[in-house]
């Protein structure tokens, strides 16, 4: 498999774009749609910073935890592994209570859109991770354009009735669930292997 589409399998589980849209709370197609586009466009740059700062930071963040790159990648697997229980169970990647924080403010752009929707614990450990493994340029372009597809996807209408998109949207949360738990468990193997 090449590294771009290693890196689109990776960046689409850890963000996992149907679990995000699974999550979001009933009155979010309520909200104006220039308040939602401008609230999307922020959440997205905010993630965007957040991913190419954990990719670029990549070597100093291992330096700072004092840890090589093959420990690390143990650790960003239990992490994806973490992050994957609540879309495999529950269908959303958070919690409703978080999820009612969505609305037209700044801070709803920073939270819960940008953390954990867009730029989730899981895309971060899979930037300082795959920024030291696969490269940095492309590890950048590969998170922004997954978090971008989220982002979109979060703010076009829907093709179905609220129900039936949440619905479909929570299946297709548990299979990419699924794919992250695969992923996160391969990365770990190959990080005991590699140590």
């Amino acid at each position: 498999m090449s590294d771009v589409l290693l890196l689109l399998a990776v960046f689409w589980a850890a963000v996992n774009p149907p679990a995000s849209i699974a999550s979001l709370p009933d009155g979010f197609e309520s909200i104006d749609p220039g308040g939602r586009r401008r609230l999307l466009v922020g959440g997205w740059l905010a993630a965007g910073v957040l991913l190419v700062a954990a990719t670029m930071l990549h070597g100093q963040f291992l330096d700072l935890l004092g840890v090589a790159a093959p420990s690390f990648d143990i650790a960003a697997g239990i992490v994806m592994l973490a992050g994957a229980w609540r879309p495999l169970l529950r269908g959303r990647a958070i919690e409703e209570s978080t999820a009612s924080l969505l609305d037209t403010s700044d801070r709803a752009a920073l939270i819960p859109l940008a953390l954990p929707l867009l730029a989730s614990p899981a895309a971060l450990a899979a930037a300082i991770s795959h920024g030291a493994r696969v490269g940095e340029g492309e590890t950048i372009v590969v998170a922004l354009v997954v978090a971008g597809i989220a982002a979109l996807a979060m703010g076009t209408g829907p093709l179905l009735q609220w129900r039936q998109r949440q619905a479909v949207a929570g299946v297709l949360a548990r299979l990419t669930a699924g794919l992250l738990v695969f992923i996160a468990v391969a990365l770990i193997v190959d990080g005991v292997f590699s140590v």
